[in-house]
């Protein structure tokens, strides 16, 4: 049966963390469920082009660029035109910080809570077995996103005749 499978158990958990998470995050910092994600990126790694933060948040730039302008707004983060070259880096101002702070704290207490009862030992064994398995379901994404790509191609190129009998 399916429910068996590995993958429908992490499913499962990511699930749960994810639903617990996008109560007690807003809760704590007053914010929505992605805005307290749209703050809490530029507070871990300072500096990110709209386009990365956008890639970590895996949402589209537009939906990003809108949240971040309303939290630039709200005087949590500061949008910095890049040197160089097109485009803007966000960062977060010391309200953002301040407001991250708790949610930093919050992430950490969670975490214990996921892992009690797991011994020091047990939580690296998941640690390396979570680290193969990253490394596995990144190469099942590149095949599938080339699968898609070549599909796509073959359907371009495919005779009008073709197209109209799917």
């Amino acid at each position: 049966m399916s429910r068996e499978l590995l993958t429908v158990k992490l499913i499962r958990l990511v699930d749960f963390l994810n639903r617990a998470a996008s109560l007690a995050f807003p809760r704590v910092s007053g914010l929505s469920d992605f805005e307290w994600r749209v703050v809490a990126w530029p507070c871990e790694l300072p500096g990110l082009s709209l386009n990365d933060l956008a890639a970590l948040l895996h949402r589209g730039a537009a939906q990003v660029s809108r949240t971040v302008k309303k939290l630039v707004a709200a005087g949590l983060l500061d949008r910095v035109p890049r040197r160089g070259g097109p485009g803007v880096l966000i960062s977060p101002t010391a309200l953002g910080r301040t407001v991250y702070g708790p949610l930093a704290t919050l992430a950490r207490e969670r975490n214990a809570e996921m892992i009690a009862g797991l011994t020091s030992r047990e939580v690296r064994l998941v640690e390396r077995c979570v680290v193969t398995m990253l490394a596995n379901v990144r190469e099942q994404l590149e095949r599938e996103q080339s699968l898609q790509v070549r599909r796509t191609r073959a359907r371009r190129h495919a005779p009008v005749a073709a197209r109209r009998r799917r």
